[in-house]
């Protein structure tokens, strides 16, 4: 019987996919910062990547060909990465970075139209809207480097051009998206500054719609629900 209650409830927490993926997402960006130093450090944080795409593709693949398409954009990643830590080519960090953004593009409409959508709000639900928040914020980091591999100098750290890293790249990506605009990293072409300013709107844009979300899920006290 244990085993047997171990099993449901096992069988539970797997049918609770967003809250996975936003675990997974939360312990990349705990992790990150402490593992970027080093070339183990880099295979220790893909490993991490990978667990986010793998939650990911579970978490948007509610029919087969989502799945499958997820999973042909999810793949090409690990030997990209392979190849850009052990080659150090900025070409391969630029495709990895390129199916990266692609994924995570895929992954967002996905999980915004089940996240949205106007039935039962549940749990899982509001853990799957604070994830897509936060696959904006690494969407955005894979398409800035991306553009920095095509325009280089269009970063600068400290007032000095450089080739930001992903650590630095999702840093820099979640001061935009939060607009809390630090000014360590500053866009230094008028392509990397309209691809933040492409950031800002969205940001705000999503918080607006997810908070129309939830007030069309939670009327206003005294008001007729019918009239919603």
């Amino acid at each position: 019987m244990p085993n047997v209650t171990l099993i449901l409830r096992l069988a539970q927490l797997l049918q609770k996919r967003c809250f996975l993926l936003f675990l997974a997402i939360l312990a990349l960006m705990v992790a990150l910062p402490f593992l970027s130093g080093t070339p183990q450090g880099r295979v220790i944080g893909n490993l991490c990547n990978l667990i986010v795409l793998v939650t990911a593709v579970a978490a948007v693949g509610r029919s087969v060909p989502s799945f499958v398409i997820a999973l042909l954009l999810a793949l090409p990643q690990l030997p990209f990465q392979l190849l850009a830590l052990k080659s150090g080519e900025p070409g391969y960090f630029a495709l990895t970075w390129g199916f990266g953004a692609a994924f995570y593009a895929f992954a967002l409409v996905h999980l915004l139209h089940y996240v949205l959508r106007k039935d039962r709000l549940t749990s899982d639900k509001l853990y799957g809207a604070v994830a897509a928040y936060m696959m904006i914020a690494i969407l955005w980091a894979f398409l800035y480097g991306v553009l920095q591999y095509f325009y280089p100098g269009a970063y600068s750290l400290g007032g000095t051009p450089k080739t930001l890293d992903m650590g630095e790249l999702i840093y820099f990506s979640f001061s935009v998206l939060t607009t809390s605009g630090f000014g360590d990293i500053t866009p230094m072409l008028i392509q990397s500054r309209f691809l933040a300013v492409l950031e800002q709107v969205t940001g705000v844009m999503y918080v607006a719609i997810l908070i129309a979300r939830l007030t069309g899920v939670y009327p206003i006290v005294g008001t007729n629900p019918d009239e919603h």
